[in-house]
């Protein structure tokens, strides 16, 4: 799938994005982390905030590259989009990531207590580790075009 096809399909449609909202969003990322690491809770709600941090980093490059997720889908479409906007290199953590939106569903709407701490744990370290590519990113990103950043 490329971009074109995303946004012929109507998964995606251009939209600008500010500096205050990628402010925004990876100031949802530093909370969402922060109740993944919460251990008196759950770990099918840690589990779902470390998703959601997730989300919201593949999000950021999106919103850079003048997209929106529109219509049904738009998580699945976020994580497509991520190797087509920061480079097929991260057509694994993408990949990875939709097994995770897969996962989080199941929990949520289906299986409650399916999530086992060691997915918690291996899910957080991967965050961790996006969040600091996606800032690496966003770096660059902003030298390269002036792109709207943190």
């Amino acid at each position: 799938m490329t971009l074109q096809e995303l946004l012929d399909s109507h998964r995606l449609t251009d939209s600008q994005t500010s500096a205050e909202e990628i402010g925004d969003l990876l100031h949802l990322v530093e909370q969402y982390l922060a109740d993944a690491h919460v251990e008196a809770i759950s770990a099918d709600l840690r589990f779902a905030a470390a998703y959601q941090a997730a989300l919201q980093l593949a999000t950021i490059p999106l919103r850079c590259a003048g997209y929106r997720t529109t219509g049904e889908g738009r998580h699945v479409t976020a994580f497509q989009a991520l190797p087509l906007i920061m480079g097929e290199s991260y057509g694994e953590l993408a990949d990875y990531c939709d097994t995770c939106r897969r996962k989080r569903h199941e929990a949520e709407y289906r299986r409650v207590g399916r999530i086992s701490p060691g997915e918690v744990t291996e899910l957080i370290e991967a965050v961790a580790s996006f969040r600091h590519q996606v800032k690496q990113w966003l770096e660059a990103h902003r030298r390269e075009s002036g792109s709207p950043a943190e």
